[in-house]
Formats: structure tokens, C-alpha cells, sequence
């Protein structure tokens, strides 16, 4: 019976640093694939969304308003046939921060072209502001990008007198998970901004304008993106593992053992030369 040549089963340094290396992959390989097994992989389609004549979607926003009292800032919505919606705002909590205010709203807007807007009660107010955040639709763990939070940071300060448009584009967005039977609906958004400043005319008063406003128009897309849920089963975890692991063991060793043979008939072919 032939056998193995020595070289080829004896224990070497080479050998142990590989082994370990390899166990360590193993235990890489095996959280990963317990990791897709745990947490659901979201397969991404966007489609056109009929359904939006009669829809409400819930908007979060907080805005801090850096030179204006909260009395002097009023607060309205309108439709695309510039009606107000009333009964809209579901809460408005003001606060005095210095010499500026800190608004938290919580309302509703109608799924067609609209606006809301933050009026001054005079055209002395400076309607400098930073926004805190504005968050449309649910809230999900998986939207916490800067396309939900767009506007997110936005600081406008030291503008002097002014009125602002944003223009928001809104895209529905839907988290379908059939496993755990749970499906959130949050918005992405972009934004694009436009000042309005008013310069003094030449005798150095201001132009007349009866209020300062910050004014956001949003429209609607006709698309939705849909992200659903796929787990992987506890056959596909234990198959991959088993196939990943028994195939890195074995190509690791067949190198390895390539590598000592090689050093060795290597070695051989010297000394018979000498």
C-alpha cells in the first residue's frame, strides 16, 4: 500500500496559520448566513399608483423660526384650487426659544398639488429659520436615509426680510414585510429652493408687501417603489453554510497541501543537484 509522503502529513507553522484562518471564515461565513436568516433582505419594484384621489398622508415636521415670536407666525394648508383644509393640522406645539420659536406640527395633506404655508403677521418680520426635520408618511427602521429626511438640517439665517419657496416632490414609498405581517408607508421627497428678498427701493425704504411667508408646494408622483421582505428558511442557512464551509475547508487544504509538496520536491531536486 503506498504511502503518504511525510511532507504531505506532518504538522508545520504554515499549517496551523491557515487552519486558524480558516476556522475564522467559517465563523464569518456562519453569522452571515444566520444574519439572512434573522433579518429580511428587501427586494426593490416600482409601479404606477392609481389609487391617490381620496388618500391623507400624516406629516411630522419641527421648524425653528430664529427672529420671529410665536405669535407672530400663523400656520395654513391649501389645495391646488387654493382652498383652505380645515381640520388638517392635528397638533401645533409652539415654543419660545430666545428671541425666536420652535414649532412642532403634526397634520394632513390631501394626495393632490397643494401647499402649506408659514405666514408673518407683518412685512417686518425676518422669517429666518432652520428645519429641524419633516418626516411624511409612516416611520420604518429602514427609513432613516437622507431621501426621507431631505429637508432635515436646512438652515436659512441673517436673510433680513424675505419670503421662501420650497418646491417638494413627493414619491410613495411602501415596506411590505409577509413574515412578521407588518407594512409601513413613508415618503422620499427631494426639494428645490427659491428665495424672494426684498431690497430697498432708492429712497431706502422697503418695497410694499403686506406678510412674509415660507411657502412648501408639493406635488405627487404617479410612482411607487415597494421594498418586500424575503427570509431566508432554516434549509437554505443550513445548506449554504454546510456547501460554503466544507468547500473553503477543502480548497484551503488542497492549496496548502499543493504548497508543501511543492516546497518539498523543490528541496529534493536541490540537494540531488548538489
Amino acid at each position: 500500500m503506498r504511502r503518504v509522503p511525510r511532507a504531505l502529513s506532518q504538522s508545520s507553522t504554515s499549517g496551523g496559520v491557515l487552519s486558524v484562518l480558516t476556522c475564522l471564515a467559517i465563523l464569518v461565513i456562519l453569522y452571515s448566513q444566520i444574519s439572512m436568516w434573522v433579518s429580511p433582505v428587501y427586494q426593490r419594484r416600482t409601479i404606477v399608483h392609481r389609487d391617490i384621489d381620496d388618500d391623507h398622508v400624516n406629516v411630522d415636521m419641527n421648524i425653528t423660526f430664529l427672529k420671529a415670536h410665536c405669535d407672530d407666525i400663523t400656520f395654513k394648508i391649501h389645495d391646488q384650487f387654493s382652498q383652505q383644509t380645515l381640520h388638517a393640522t392635528n397638533h401645533v406645539y409652539r415654543q419660545s426659544v430666545g428671541s425666536g420659536c420652535r414649532m412642532h406640527m403634526v397634520y394632513d395633506l390631501k394626495r393632490i398639488t397643494g401647499e402649506f404655508i408659514f405666514n408673518s403677521k407683518d412685512n417686518l418680520t425676518d422669517m429666518s429659520h432652520t428645519i429641524e426635520d419633516m418626516v411624511v408618511g409612516d416611520r420604518h427602521r429602514y427609513a432613516n436615509t437622507k431621501a426621507f429626511h431631505a429637508l432635515k438640517g436646512v438652515k436659512l439665517r441673517d436673510i433680513g426680510s424675505s419670503t421662501h419657496d420650497y418646491i417638494l416632490k413627493l414619491l410613495e414609498t411602501e415596506f411590505i414585510d409577509v413574515t412578521l405581517e407588518e407594512a409601513a408607508i413613508p415618503y422620499q421627497y427631494t426639494f428645490s429652493y427659491r428665495p424672494h428678498i426684498l431690497h430697498n427701493k432708492k429712497d431706502g425704504t422697503l418695497p410694499s408687501v403686506p406678510v412674509h411667508y415660507i411657502r412648501f408646494r408639493y406635488a405627487w408622483s404617479p410612482l411607487k417603489v415597494e421594498y418586500i421582505a424575503e427570509y431566508n428558511t432554516m434549509y437554505d442557512v443550513v445548506t449554504n453554510s454546510i456547501a460554503y464551509c466544507g468547500g473553503l475547508f477543502t480548497t484551503v487544504g488542497v492549496l496548502h497541501r499543493a504548497f508543501i509538496g511543492g516546497s518539498a520536491f523543490i528541496k529534493d531536486n536541490m540537494y540531488k543537484k548538489l
